[in-house]
C-alpha cells in the first residue's frame, strides 16, 4: 500500500479518536508525535487509534507499540509510524 495513503488513515485514525474525547486534532503533520504532541493524547488513545486504523487497512497492527519505539523509551512522529505501517504491510504481502 503506498506510504500516502498509509498516511492519511493513521491521521484519519487519529483525528477520530481526538474527535471522540472532544480534543482538537488540528495541525499534525509528518514529524507531529501523537504521544505528547498532540493534545491529550495518551498510549489508551494509541490503541483506540490502532484498532480504528487496523480495520480500516484490513490488517493487524500492535496495538500497543505502534505509537512508540520498540523499547517503548521513545514516542514516533506520524512519518515512523508510516514507515512502520508500510514495512508490517509489506511483510504480510509476502507472506501470502
Amino acid at each position: 500500500m503506498d506510504k500516502n495513503k498509509v498516511t492519511e488513515k493513521l491521521v484519519h485514525a487519529i483525528t477520530e479518536v481526538q474527535k471522540m474525547s472532544g480534543r482538537s486534532s488540528e495541525g499534525i503533520n509528518f514529524a507531529t508525535k501523537p504521544i505528547g504532541g498532540i493534545e491529550g493524547f495518551d498510549s489508551m488513545n494509541g490503541v483506540e487509534a490502532a484498532v480504528i486504523l487496523s480495520e480500516s487497512l484490513g490488517y493487524d497492527l500492535p496495538a500497543e507499540t505502534l505509537f512508540v519505539s520498540k523499547k517503548g523509551k521513545r514516542a514516533l512522529s506520524i512519518a515512523e509510524i508510516s514507515a512502520d505501517i508500510s514495512r508490517i504491510i509489506k511483510e504480510e504481502k509476502d507472506k501470502k
